[in-house]
């Protein structure tokens, strides 16, 4: 479904969604990925650097919030930026929770733009990520 942009409005929440970063998951995104580290796989290496197990890796946490932007844009817009800061590990096998809020609607050069802050949550409610997005509204 189509957003409408002249339904948005600034503070508002968009619908969460909840994601299980399984170790399957984990290991297919650094297979695919080239990227590795035994602190993504081993319960040990992790406890070694102070981890509390293995960990998922950020450009995975980056990769589900620019899906989950573009599954609530449904086509309505294109993401133009989305800047992340990584607050605390999340852990394979737990639950994260995905979310955005609008904080800002404008115009740019005759293109409307929606500002937004994004997060993941751990399973503890704890935010584990922090950031931004700008959307090009179509």
């Amino acid at each position: 479904m189509k957003i409408d942009y002249d339904s948005l409005s600034e503070g508002q929440n968009i619908d969460e969604v909840k994601r299980i970063p399984s170790r399957d998951k984990v290991l297919r995104f650094l297979g695919a990925t080239w990227m590795w580290g035994d602190q993504f796989l081993y319960p040990d290496a992790a406890a070694r650097i102070g981890l509390p197990g293995p960990i998922v890796p950020g450009p995975m946490k980056h990769a589900y919030l620019q899906q989950y932007l573009n599954q609530w844009l449904s086509g309505s817009g294109i993401i133009r930026r989305l800047q992340i800061s990584h607050r605390r590990p999340d852990v394979h096998d737990a639950e994260i929770t995905l979310g955005a809020t609008i904080t800002r609607l404008h115009t740019d050069n005759g293109v409307r733009i929606i500002e937004l802050e994004v997060y993941i949550d751990n399973q503890d409610d704890e935010r584990s990520v922090r950031g931004s997005a700008t959307i090009a509204f179509q």
